[in-house]
């Protein structure tokens, strides 16, 4: 079965903006949503930003490997416009974990200071613009540093708001609930009425994503009102700047996408042979993983040399560059467009250039938006090319999203259609598998706890040594609702420190509660590999004891194992299905703990144990509005204060 998705365009004026670029720089809402199709050049209405107009753009993105991308590429792309490279690289900043270990290795020690004199100006009393391309957990440790140092006290949010054109959050589908606050921060300073005025600073906030999220009724909960944001969508047109060419999109029915590599292998060649890239997409790392010693031998006998294969997925990025028992490259500083294969994960759905990738192979993903992200990036700049997809019987009957994207292909089996059409298709998808209204056109809506993880994180803001005076001041001018009704919970709980036994572990917990805040993303904690040829490869905790007998055969000494031949070497014959993340639970009441599944019933999981842990701390009769302030608290965020078991509670409860 298959299909024809039609090339494409997006209009182009005399300065060589589309529509949607334009109003990204000249719109005059504080806060804009802009959706367009992958390839549509979001992203690059900002280097105009601070090529043309001398404007500062902090630009936050979810991965490392975006960011690494994204400013690598703005350095490139201010070369090729006439800049020397000493002035490309003086307007870049780069704020990743990559940077801070680079760093770090330099000497470096003061390194919030030197991002906080990053943030006042990249170069002070020049006139070009400037970029720093950040992760957002850079970003937010600066606003709730552990330390402030001498004169730094006074930098913080309203400096950011201040000091930048633009903020913006690309890619914003990934944003988890637990995440919000940063956003909501800005979007809610920014769009507070004052004085006559309207918002603090001069930063318009920005997010853009191909596949975005129903943001206005989050937003609308921490205060921004729905006039107050712009909703921007780029129009597609017949002529103009191509995003793709024709792209055949066909299904098939294969038992793994080892196999439909197989089955394709002579067009694999044939694409390579051309000096075009192909690429592979997985949706299981274990899968990947297996796969390689056997494609180490068929692509050999294919024609296809293995130095010239690149493996990306989070656990060999763990290394900046090596090769793979296979022969196959791997590491995070490989330069995918050197490679003629690449076989990946979901890790390339961002953050990773393809050349003239106009084969892909895949897996559908695991959500309609994941589907979307990977077919967009194939055939970009107007070339035709094919995309075919895997599926299997199992996961036709399991997901049906993936069910109704079948039987759409099937239905128009040989026709020519819009990507408008492939959009909505997969847009209906997300829409009817939510129990909670949103947008058309959208592909998710943050959980309603966004808004009560947002209100956590402007009281941790809040209370921070940095805002102290005017700024405390304006912070609670502002805050939210969901952050005063926190606090009125909060204080509820406090009631049990009446009682004279109980008050030693009120307080520790709901500092414990706040921290959760700090936590942008459910990233679970990585144990390191040392194989015999002494390389290190940082592996999820879980999944090496899911997937491996890693665990069992070796020991585990500081959160590193050293083992004897490679991880091929300890595969299961069947996934350990007993293996899950735990968490280490603290309670209001007493020292004892609990550790409990961290999986999407750790909440009320929690709720439950609260009245059963250690029955003599606590008579809650005597307590209930306390025992319910506690429950409503980790139920309306989501959050529950405890930690991993590999982390401290110290090393938690520091950082506040």
């Amino acid at each position: 079965m298959e299909l024809t998705i039609t090339r494409h365009c997006v209009a182009q004026g005399t300065d060589r903006l589309s529509p949607l670029q334009r109003a990204l720089l000249e719109d005059e809402h504080r806060v804009r949503i802009a959706e367009a199709p992958t390839g549509a050049g979001k992203s690059y209405a900002f280097q105009r930003a601070l090529r043309d107009r001398g404007e500062r753009v902090l630009f936050i993105v979810p991965t490392r490997r975006l960011a690494q991308n994204l400013a690598s590429g703005l350095v490139q792309d201010l070369m090729n416009s006439g800049w020397e490279q000493t002035r490309a690289c003086g307007v870049v900043a780069l704020w990743s974990s990559d940077q801070t270990a680079d760093w770090k290795a330099q000497g470096i020690v003061h390194i919030n200071g030197l991002r906080l004199r990053q943030m006042q100006a990249l170069q002070l009393g020049g006139s070009d613009g400037e970029m720093i391309v950040a992760v957002p957990e850079v970003v937010s440790a600066l606003l709730v540093r552990r330390r402030v140092e001498t004169g730094q006290a006074g930098e913080g949010v309203f400096d950011l708001l201040a000091d930048f054109d633009h903020i913006v959050f690309d890619e914003f589908h990934t944003i988890e609930a637990r995440g919000f606050g940063l956003a909501a921060l800005f979007a809610r300073l920014i769009t507070a009425e004052r004085d006559g005025s309207t918002g603090y600073g001069r930063a318009k906030l920005s997010f853009l994503s191909a596949t975005p999220l129903d943001l206005l009724p989050t937003l609308k909960q921490v205060g921004v009102d729905q006039e107050q944001v712009a909703v921007l969508r780029e129009t597609l047109v017949d002529d103009g700047r191509p995003l793709h060419g024709d792209v055949v999109l066909a299904v098939r029915d294969t038992p793994s996408l080892r196999e439909l590599i197989h089955a394709e292998i002579d067009h694999i060649r044939d694409e390579i042979a051309a000096e075009q890239q192909v690429v592979v997409i997985y949706d299981a790392l274990a899968a990947l993983e297996k796969d390689l010693p056997v494609l180490a031998r068929w692509l050999p006998d294919g024609g296809i040399e293995p130095s010239r294969v690149l493996v990306v997925n989070s656990v060999r990025d763990s290394i900046a560059q090596s090769l793979h028992e296979a022969g196959f490259a791997i590491g995070r500083k490989c330069d995918p467009l050197r490679y003629d294969l690449i076989l990946a994960t979901a890790s390339v759905e961002m953050g990773v250039t393809f050349r003239n990738a106009n084969l892909m192979l895949m897996e559908p993903g695991f959500e309609p938006m994941n589907f979307l992200q990977r077919y967009g990036r194939a055939a970009r700049r107007g070339a035709d090319g094919r995309v075919i997809v895997r599926l299997d019987d199992a996961r036709t009957r399991r997901d049906p999203w993936v069910r109704g994207l079948r039987e759409w292909v099937a239905s128009h089996d040989g026709q020519r259609l819009g990507i408008e059409d492939l959009t909505t298709v997969l847009s209906q998808a997300a829409v009817s598998s939510s129990n909670r209204a949103m947008a058309a056109g959208s592909f998710g809506r943050l959980s309603g706890r966004a808004a009560w993880c947002a209100g956590l994180y402007w009281m941790l803001l809040m209370d921070h040594p940095s805002n102290r005076r005017h700024r405390r001041s304006h912070l609670f001018e502002h805050r939210p609702d969901t952050a005063k009704g926190l606090y009125r919970l909060e204080q509820t709980v406090k009631t049990l420190a009446k009682e004279p036994r109980l008050a030693p572990y009120v307080e520790p917990w709901l500092k414990l509660f706040r921290a959760q805040a700090l936590d942008l993303r459910t990233i679970e904690g990585k144990i390191r590999v040392v194989n015999d040829r002494g390389e290190a490869f940082d592996y999820p905790g879980v999944w090496l004891k899911r997937e491996t007998c890693v665990l069992d055969r070796f020991p585990l000494i500081d959160d590193e194992i050293r083992i004897t031949g490679s991880v091929d070497d300890y595969w299961r014959d069947e996934p350990d299905r007993n293996a899950k993340r735990r968490w280490i639970c603290h309670f209001p009441h007493t020292s004892e703990t609990r550790s409990l599944p961290f999986d999407d019933r750790l909440v009320e999981a929690w709720c439950r144990e609260i009245e059963n842990v250690d029955h003599y701390a606590v008579d809650w009769d005597d307590y209930p509005e306390a025992l319910e302030a506690a429950k409503k608290l980790v139920r309306l965020t989501g959050l529950v204060p405890g930690h991993d078991p590999d982390i401290s509670l110290d090393a938690v409860s520091s950082v506040l």
